[in-house]
């Protein structure tokens, strides 16, 4: 019997908490999927965990340029991944997610309250 958490539940786990803005917790989750994850899901994983990474980075402890850095090779990666995997709504989130970098760009530090209103949610696909 093997160790390895299932993909599917811990995305369901990952995705809830990084929806609280529990980005850690979420990173931890996905982070251990992805150490044994298929090797069509690796990259899907490591993505999720770089996006987590890189909120935490940004809203626990103020980095703009390492958040950034993660947040865009999270991006593009996930721009391969496909419109849906696992349920996520891949072609929603890059979008989302692409317009949140581009802000955090422009506004060029964080900023506590703007950064809860528009980091954007995982969605499930319809």
């Amino acid at each position: 019997m093997s160790d390895a958490p299932d993909p599917a539940a811990a995305l369901g786990r990952g995705v809830r908490l990084f929806n609280l803005g529990r980005y850690l917790a979420a990173h931890e989750i996905w982070e251990a999927v992805w150490r044994d994850a298929a090797e069509e899901d690796r990259s899907f994983f490591e993505a999720l965990v770089q996006l987590a990474a890189g909120l935490h980075l940004r809203t626990k402890r103020a980095g703009t340029r390492g958040a950034e850095h993660l947040l865009s090779q999270a991006l593009a990666t996930l721009e391969d991944v496909g419109p849906t995997r696992h349920g996520l709504d891949i072609g929603r989130l890059v979008t989302e997610f692409g317009a949140y970098v581009d802000w955090v760009r422009e506004i060029k530090r964080p900023h506590k309250l703007l950064d809860g209103r528009k980091i954007p949610r995982l969605r499930w696909a319809a």
